[in-house]
């Protein structure tokens, strides 16, 4: 009985992906920030060590890679970018770009520029992809495409990715049924982190921080005014900033602030979870 007890386990075990053989050249893969972590470590089912360049509670707006990170990423299997944060310029021009999977690829990027500190894109690219299902779902299959060119007879790793894009299709569908249904029209947030998300579901996003700057008053009045006439009533926040950054905007329209964090490790449900905030009380 209690060997049919360990050979169940033992199978239970190797379903998900497959049996979890590693590959003889296995070598630590690099992400740059927390988003990317579970969904590489997903298509790749476990196979290898997934490290995260920009560290939890630091803006990837002002990260710089330390001497030591360096030296680990030219001795890296991968490093998978975003492809549009400063930070990512400097390694895609630094690195063998054999070893940079660029995850910007196939994705049509907007105008914009986000400011923190010291530094902005100077590029005038908005950098927050990540935060739009349908630009996840173009990255799960170029992170599949990269990984399986380097192991092309391993079919589990094209299944994990079906699985995931498969997931991600369906968050896709709820956001825009969400939307659709409670006639939702816009999104009030502290920094634009949903522009994408935005696009792509036909609303606006209304940023209350402009390339890292605080609003005029003349500003102010325009984003309470806007905020009024789309019946928004509630403001989202990042944890990077304090809520009293918010606090005069949120009275006058009435509005709740509720934290959101685009850097979520669970990135489908953050989305998810800011998709029902956001439709909550217009349906």
């Amino acid at each position: 009985m209690k060997r049919i007890t360990i050979f169940a386990i033992i199978a239970t075990l190797l379903s998900a992906c497959g049996a979890h053989e590693k590959a003889s050249d296995e070598k630590t893969i690099f992400v740059t920030i927390t988003p990317l972590k579970r969904i590489v470590e997903e298509i790749t089912c476990g196979d290898f060590p997934v490290e995260v360049l920009v560290p939890e509670g630091a803006s990837p707006e002002t990260f710089e890679p330390t001497a030591r990170q360096l030296t680990a990423l030219n001795e890296a299997g991968k490093v998978y970018a975003i492809g549009l944060i400063d930070f990512e310029q400097s390694l895609i021009a630094n690195l063998d770009p054999t070893h940079i999977v660029d995850l910007s690829e196939g994705i049509t990027t907007m105008a914009g520029s986000c400011s923190h500190g010291h530094k902005h894109h100077t590029h005038g690219i908005d950098p927050h992809t990540w935060t739009s299902p349908r630009a996840l779902a173009t990255m799960a299959r170029t992170i599949e495409r990269a990984v399986m060119s380097e192991y092309p007879d391993s079919t589990k790793y094209s299944e994990a990715a079906a699985r995931l894009i498969e997931r991600i299709e369906a968050l896709d569908r709820h956001c825009a049924e969400s939307i659709e249904r409670s006639n939702t029209h816009a999104i009030l947030i502290y920094h634009p982190a949903y522009t994408y998300y935005a696009r792509d579901y036909g609303i606006r996003q209304i940023a209350i921080e402009h390339d890292g700057k605080e609003p005029s008053p003349r500003q102010m009045t325009a984003i309470i005014e806007e905020a009024r006439k789309n019946n928004i009533h509630t403001i989202l926040i990042q944890p990077q900033y304090s809520p009293d950054k918010v606090a005069t905007i949120a009275a006058e329209c009435d509005a709740e602030m509720i934290t959101t964090n685009p850097l979520a490790d669970d990135i489908l449900l953050e989305i998810q979870r800011v998709t029902d905030i956001m439709c909550e009380g217009h349906e």
